[in-house]
């Protein structure tokens, strides 16, 4: 694992996904550490450029002046309206926590939590969302449940787990422990993502979608399989020695030329599928889908995985701009 100082601010906002149909707003994301030890072969991480140039290890880069996010984040909480901020876009939001409580005494979650649980600090009652595919939740329990504080699991099919994702958590139990911190008062919600139209992909969502009604979680967010360059990413995973026989499930671009998809087919029939299992009681959001996934699926936006909610302020300018692009097609979202 590489250590770093970090010369960039560590609270960054997404620029976004241009102007287009794809619905994904402008989130807010704490940048506590860079790269997974997951080890998915479908990770985006492995075609960026810090960890192509060895800038950043891809499986871990720690910086050892992380305790500077602490007061980046207390400025960021004197922002007048409720946001949400996300641990866990480029790196995994626990993954960390033990290295660096090696490496300096204290972990991400140890300087942030604090900060969001403490009201004349964050007096608005902004979010922290920390979104993993590990369990190592040992700083979040040290604090207790807190309703400033979000955790979430990135769930994948049983099949997609076994073969594609090496070295994270098993999904049972990514699962278990979602349930356990459910049942403790802890907020927890659950993303969906990478589907893929695997052979008995019918049965595993199944499965999942019935655990995830057990927990009864308060969000959850699906995705299919994704791609800026489907090419680029299959080389980079055979490099990496990950299995790369999931992008044979790659089709085209979606409608907006963001990414390369799974057939716009599956997409659909997926994400009906998953409005059909779900307990009616629990939201259903999509992960950068474009506009006519989320028509053609039957869905109405009730807010996404990264935000405080479907008021969070970032998604004001996009929702006007997904306004206008609906109305020249004469579509409703």
């Amino acid at each position: 694992m590489k250590v770093v100082h970090r010369k960039s601010p560590f609270i960054r906002q997404f620029s976004g996904p241009g102007k287009n149909g794809i619905v994904c707003f402008r989130f807010w994301q704490a940048i506590v550490a860079s790269g997974c030890p997951g080890e998915c072969a479908y990770c985006f991480l492995q075609t960026q450029f810090p960890y192509r140039r060895d800038l950043y290890n891809l499986k871990g880069t720690l910086f050892e002046n992380l305790e500077g996010i602490a007061s980046e984040a207390a400025r960021w909480l004197k922002r007048p309206k409720p946001a949400g901020l996300i641990i866990g876009e480029n790196q995994d939001g626990l993954a960390f926590e033990q290295p660096y409580k090696r490496l300096l005494g204290t972990t991400p979650l140890e300087l942030l939590i604090p900060l969001f649980d403490n009201r004349k600090l964050n007096p608005t009652g902004h979010t922290l969302i920390v979104l993993s595919k590990f369990t190592d939740t040992q700083s979040v329990e040290a604090f207790g449940p807190s309703p400033n504080v979000v955790l979430s699991w990135s769930l994948s099919l049983p099949t997609i787990d076994e073969l594609y994702e090496k070295k994270v958590a098993p999904l049972s139990k990514r699962l278990t422990k979602a349930a356990s911190m459910r049942k403790e008062g802890y907020r927890v919600r659950l993303r969906l993502d990478a589907l893929a139209p695997i052979p008995g992909w019918e049965s595993d969502l199944e499965e999942v979608v019935s655990a995830v009604n057990e927990i009864g979680v308060e969000l959850l967010t699906a995705g299919a399989l994704r791609a800026s360059n489907a090419d680029i990413l299959r080389r980079a995973a055979i490099a990496n020695g990950r299995n790369d026989s999931i992008f044979d499930y790659l089709d085209s671009k979606d409608r907006s030329g963001f990414k390369y998809r799974t057939g716009f087919d599956f997409q659909v029939q997926v994400f009906r599928r998953i409005r059909e299992l779900l307990d009616d009681s629990i939201p259903l959001g999509l992960c950068k889908e474009d506009q006519t996934v989320w028509k053609a699926s039957g869905l109405l936006w009730q807010g996404c995985h990264c935000l405080n909610g479907k008021i969070d302020p970032v998604t004001s300018e996009r929702k006007h701009l997904l306004t206008e692009l609906q109305e020249r097609r004469g579509e409703l979202l």
